[in-house]
């Protein structure tokens, strides 16, 4: 290799170099701007800001709700299993969906009539024990909320 291929190569690398840099100093790079300028909150995940939060309300009390389910197995006490299962699927359905709704995913419909089956399953289930359990009455009311957000886009 001759002095010159190493001198044009390293001015070559020091061009690359330089470009992403200057690119990388943009972090809106690639972004699309409003009218005015400005880079605005995302459409999709606001399109739908309110079925994802109910969605998430629903992950949170159901956290709870699985968790006393669990307390009350290390008790001896399996009265509760049915619940544990519905919440279980609820919980990773519930998450699903959020990710689907907050992406404005073309399968968010289909989606949609899931997470109404498994609500209505879990809240069925939690509303067995909402008398003497608060955090089951908390997790089958998110699941309700969840249910009517969901039929909004059903259509």
């Amino acid at each position: 290799m001759s002095r010159r291929e190493i001198l044009l190569g390293g001015v070559g690398l020091a061009a690359v170099a330089a470009a992403t840099r200057a690119n990388a100093a943009d972090e809106h790079a690639g972004h699309a701007p409003d009218a005015a300028g400005r880079y605005t909150e995302a459409q999709a995940y606001k399109r739908h800001a309110a079925a994802v939060k109910a969605a998430e309300k629903c992950i949170e009390t159901g956290r709870s709700c699985l968790s006393h389910c669990f307390e009350t197995f290390v008790a001896k006490d399996t009265t509760m299993a049915e619940c544990a299962i519905s919440v279980q699927q609820m919980l990773h359905v519930c998450d699903a969906f959020a990710f689907l709704a907050s992406q404005d995913s073309q399968k968010l419909a289909e989606m949609a009539r899931a997470c109404i089956a498994v609500c209505e399953y879990c809240e069925k289930e939690c509303r067995v024990h909402e008398k003497h359990q608060p955090e089951c009455k908390a997790c089958a009311d998110a699941c309700a909320a969840l249910i009517v957000e969901a039929k909004k886009l059903v259509g």
